[in-house]
């Protein structure tokens, strides 16, 4: 299953490290995406099933950057949570493509401790949903093509006086189109690419507006064990493509962006219908954000409701 997860457990976490500190002219408000949060074989879509997905997720953040990236501080910050995923593919054809949709619900135990500020909070609860009306995959010879539009509801709580919440506080649009590519005839080696592209709409009860932001990421892989595992380097580039909106004169007119790139890790359970996948990326040329490494893993359990075999 290609993951697309929101981002709300780390931003909310995020924004209060960088608004609490007296350098807070260099904050940026920032999407639900996690850049780096797919990897091997992005652009794929999965086959006719049902498919149910936990995910974990580690910020250990150890620096936050200004716009020319330098460091401005070294804080002890780490972020972790978890997100339910349910995604099905039909048999039914689109524009000649594999329809399937998905609903992701990140229920969320974070947890934040600071050595710089001295202070340690906790956040439960439910965040913003992401709902992927339309998702579509097509299958061409070596390749494996996927176009998807998704969409996040500010379920989580929200509140705009407080530095620490659950959910981000606004709605967004999430398009993304991907390719998988399988190099060799045995397919063996693999390379793949993801772009996200992320809407936004203004935070509910302030003027506050999030830039678009645009994310690639990238993968170049070898399977393994009669095609059961996966394992290859994976990266990301993330940008915000125009200012946010509604920030004071001296905080505005900035673009923050990240990168990554570490290695990861897939196995597929034929026999018990499991799929495991580890993924760790460290940071690096981050502008206006916090920096640290990224690490997630789920377990997938796949095609748990097959579609019927045709009548003979």
């Amino acid at each position: 299953m290609k993951p697309v997860v929101p981002r709300v457990l780390s931003r909310s976490l995020l924004s209060f490290a960088l608004v609490s500190i007296s350098l807070s002219s260099q904050a940026q408000q920032l999407g639900h995406y996690i850049g780096g949060f797919t990897g091997l074989e992005n652009g794929s879509s999965p086959p006719p099933g049902l498919y149910v997905a936990t995910f974990g997720l580690v910020e250990p953040i150890d620096s936050i950057r200004g716009p020319a990236g330098n460091t401005i501080l070294k804080p002890d910050i780490n972020v972790g949570g978890a997100i339910a995923a349910y995604s099905v593919t039909t048999e039914k054809k689109f524009l000649g493509a594999e329809y399937g949709l998905a609903f992701m619900v990140p229920v969320l135990n974070t947890r934040f401790n600071s050595n710089l500020f001295n202070v340690s909070d906790v956040s439960a609860g439910l965040s913003d949903i992401l709902f992927m009306p339309i998702n579509l995959g097509w299958t061409k010879g070596k390749a494996n093509y996927t176009v998807n539009y998704s969409f996040y509801a500010p379920t989580g709580n929200f509140d705009p006086n407080s530095a620490l919440n659950p959910g981000l506080g606004f709605w967004e649009h999430q398009i993304q189109a991907g390719l998988t590519y399988n190099i060799d005839k045995k397919k063996l080696w693999n390379t793949s690419g993801l772009t996200t592209w992320e809407i936004n709409h203004s935070k509910l009860g302030t003027n506050l507006k999030t830039g678009p932001i645009f994310t690639g990421e990238y993968s170049f892989g070898r399977r393994f064990f009669k095609y059961q595992m996966n394992a290859g380097v994976v990266g990301y580039a993330s940008q915000k493509l125009s200012p946010d909106s509604g920030l004071p004169p001296l905080l505005s007119g900035y673009l923050d962006r990240s990168f990554g790139a570490g290695g990861e890790w897939k196995y597929t359970d034929i026999k018990h219908k499991l799929a495991f996948d580890v993924r760790y990326q460290q940071q690096y040329g981050v502008q206006l954000r916090t920096s640290g490494q990224v690490l997630i893993f789920s377990i997938t359990f796949l095609n748990m409701l097959p579609p019927p075999k045709p009548a003979k």
